[in-house]
């Protein structure tokens, strides 16, 4: 994502936001895998797109880069 423009990153992270809105509230455990086809960014580059998101308060939750897994409490 380092090497994304400003405003491809906007696109990406639009795109996770209106991925989390199309599930369920209970069902917001999210793999990377999942996340970097939708936003169509490298699996590598994932977390730092989350983290992203998360600084610009855009949404709440845990990262588990163990698990490869995103957990969102807050949209």
């Amino acid at each position: 994502m380092k090497e994304l423009g400003y405003l491809s990153q906007k696109v990406r992270i639009i795109a996770f936001l209106e991925h989390i809105f199309q599930l369920g509230k209970d069902d917001r455990n999210i793999a990377f895998s999942d996340i970097a086809s939708v936003c169509q960014v490298q699996r590598d580059d994932v977390e730092l797109m989350v983290m992203k998101a998360m600084s610009l308060e855009l949404v709440r939750g845990n990262i588990d880069e163990v698990a490869q897994r995103v957990q969102i409490d807050w949209i």
